[in-house]
């Protein structure tokens, strides 16, 4: 089979009638420089702006300037790059949400180690939306993305919220609501402000000057879960 004429247009190739047919998976040799890195930090935006469905390989590739095969050279699917830009995502988290939620807390401690994880997060959100964004796109779908980032991203810091609540509750130093509503609650008020962007530009002028800070922001998510708005 003949290149295509998208294959022979990515080619650097002379301009015979019949170029070259390169290996499947390898760059065409006219790409311009850029890392693996460079292609997940790409991806990991575009899936938070587009969707899984509404993100193209081939316009990817064209915003990036750079050949349809070169993602095919490090990822073997959209499935996994996807994957492959959570992941990537989940790693450029400074601190992982279940260190923070440790059970090696002393009794009594449980509710305070709970605000700090929710001011720590709540950082982390507003300082990596795309991976926040993500994580709160597919919640609402569910389905086997979904099940992916439950199962390496998302299960662990629920049941470690989820066990310090009720340690809590046991004491009487929290409300007793049903198991797993908390954590919920908690993940979901931590990722909205800062990955509902467009509300966030309608309601605090987030990119207009007028908004709070990100520690700001972080600090008013877990004030409000913790201690209400009532003063």
């Amino acid at each position: 089979m003949s290149d295509t004429p998208e294959n022979i247009a990515e080619s650097t190739s002379s301009t015979s009638a019949t170029p070259k047919k390169r290996k499947p998976g390898r760059p065409a040799a006219g790409d311009k420089a850029i890392s693996q890195t460079d292609l997940l930090e790409a991806a990991l935006h575009a899936f938070a702006e587009h969707g899984y469905e509404g993100v193209s390989i081939r316009k990817l590739t064209r915003d990036l300037g750079v050949s349809h095969n070169l993602i095919h050279h490090y990822f073997s699917s959209k499935e996994q790059l996807w994957r492959s830009a959570l992941e990537y995502g989940n790693q450029k988290i400074p601190v992982t949400s279940t260190s923070l939620l440790s059970s090696e807390i002393a009794p009594g401690e449980e509710i305070e180690r709970l605000y700090d994880a929710t001011y720590t997060i709540a950082l982390m959100a507003a300082e990596h939306s795309d991976y926040f964004k993500i994580i709160m796109d597919e919640a609402s779908i569910g389905g086997e993305r979904f099940d992916f980032l439950y199962d390496n991203f998302v299960g662990g810091v629920a049941d470690a919220v989820n066990e310090l609540f009720q340690r809590a509750i046991k004491r009487g130093e929290a409300r007793d609501l049903p198991p797993g509503l908390t954590s919920i609650m908690l993940l979901a008020v931590i990722g909205t402000p800062f990955t509902m962007k467009a509300l966030a530009r309608k309601l605090i002028g987030a990119d207009e000057g007028r908004g709070l800070s990100k520690e700001e922001a972080a600090r008013a998510v877990a004030d409000s879960l913790f201690y209400g708005v009532k003063v």
